[in-house]
């Protein structure tokens, strides 16, 4: 897993990281609703909240992982934070070669 995957972007105004809920979601119905997906990734709240981020929910299936700074603004624990959240997830689809 990349861990650019998880750097929070500032050009785009984003307040956190956009998430699926697993028990609302498949892997493959995950991976459907984008044009190209390289693959999805699973993350244990438990394991987001002990570094000291949030996991909040804005609806049944979706929720944004919160408390991460923006690269601009704290480059250090941006990175330091995307390379734990890339070590911490676990592959559960990837498309087919």
């Amino acid at each position: 897993m990349q861990h650019t995957a998880y750097i929070l972007r500032k050009s785009k105004n984003e307040r956190g990281l956009s998430v699926n809920i697993a028990s609302a979601c498949s892997p493959e119905e995950c991976a459907a609703k984008f044009r190209k997906c390289y693959g999805v990734a699973s993350l244990n709240v438990r394991s987001i909240r002990e570094l000291g981020l949030d996991v909040v929910p804005d609806s049944l299936s979706h929720a944004q992982i919160v408390g991460l700074p923006y690269r601009e603004d704290d480059p250090n624990t941006a990175e330091e934070l995307a390379f734990l959240l890339a070590n911490l997830s676990r592959i559960v689809w990837q498309p087919s070669s």
